[in-house]
């Protein structure tokens, strides 16, 4: 049974606002997101986020580039009781992952191209 967390329990709602969102894809092993972006056509800048497999506290972003789909470690930090999320340690810090995709749509940062297409969740 899911529950959504409740502010105070130790979860904010802003850390679980991806789960809504079209880019995200929750559990899938980094071969099917390969395959989901090739479905969907190789483009540049078109990207997923999903659930690390190796890091259980973790997530990554498959991002296509050149014909070739590449991935990002997004990890969890804390500091002073805050949590963040950041792809190359710490340097730029996200308070969520919905912020660091924003800000990835604008701005490389540490990648090949900024974020343009979200390979988005196809329903069965």
């Amino acid at each position: 049974r899911l529950s959504l967390p409740t502010p105070g329990s130790g979860t904010s709602l802003s850390a679980a606002i991806h789960r809504t969102q079209p880019w995200f894809h929750g559990r899938i092993s980094r071969e099917e997101s390969q395959r989901l972006i090739g479905q969907q056509g190789l483009v540049d800048g078109l990207f997923l986020v999903r659930e690390s497999q190796r890091n259980p506290q973790g997530f990554v972003l498959s991002l296509c580039h050149l014909q070739k789909v590449k991935h990002y470690l997004i990890l969890p930090s804390e500091e002073e009781g805050r949590l963040y999320f950041s792809m190359d340690d710490g340097q730029t810090r996200f308070t969520d992952l919905l912020q660091l995709v924003e800000f990835h749509q604008l701005n490389r940062g540490i990648l090949p191209c900024v974020l343009r297409h979200c390979c988005t969740r196809v329903a069965l």
